[in-house]
């Protein structure tokens, strides 16, 4: 594999996506942070992510969107994790501050993985390059490797971001297409 990428990291850009992955992945838990109940729906939805886009669109600030690249992964892969509690009760259903309402099971599941989806999305389209998209990938699972020892599922997550990054990826990257292809025919 060629590695002269390397040389042309923009390296302020990377730092920017490593310290906003690192805010992403514990965002959604700040719901007690802020006095909310856990698993809020201000936390944990895309709502964030999206007045983030809203703002990188009224000045289109070039370190902005690592950002939101780092950002709106990290979101994603808290919310895989959130997919698979211990029961579908309580704590684990998502709250709506407005009357302290809580959603049944099948819409707390079908919101995360809308929430999931436009995240990884974002990022997806917030990526200027292919490298950019290793970097995220290498992020990503040093992140389920450490998060393995304190989750109760690693599997699940982890195949369900892969296919989500491997398929989006293969429509924006065309690196990502014919290393596929390459690979497919020597299989075949």
């Amino acid at each position: 594999m060629n590695f002269s990428f390397i040389n042309n990291i923009d390296f302020l850009g990377y730092v920017l996506i490593f310290i906003s992955f690192l805010f992403g992945i514990k965002l959604p838990d700040w719901d007690f942070k802020l006095k909310l109940r856990h698993r809020s729906i201000i936390t944990h939805s895309p709502l964030i992510t999206i007045l983030l886009v809203m703002s990188y669109k009224l000045k289109e600030d070039f370190f902005f969107k690592y950002f939101i690249v780092g950002f709106s992964t990290a979101i994603a892969i808290h919310m895989l994790f959130d997919l698979f509690p211990y029961k579908w009760k309580g704590g684990a259903l998502l709250k709506i501050p407005f009357n302290n309402i809580s959603c049944s099971a099948q819409t707390t599941k079908l919101f995360f993985y809308f929430t999931i989806l436009i995240n990884s999305f974002i990022a997806l389209i917030f990526m200027s390059n292919f490298e950019e998209f290793l970097f995220i990938i290498f992020l990503s699972l040093i992140t389920f490797i450490r998060k393995k020892k304190y989750e109760r599922t690693f599997v699940r997550p982890v195949l369900i971001f892969s296919f989500l990054m491997f398929s989006m990826g293969i429509l924006k990257f065309k690196t990502l297409l014919y290393l596929t292809l390459n690979f497919i025919n020597n299989i075949i």
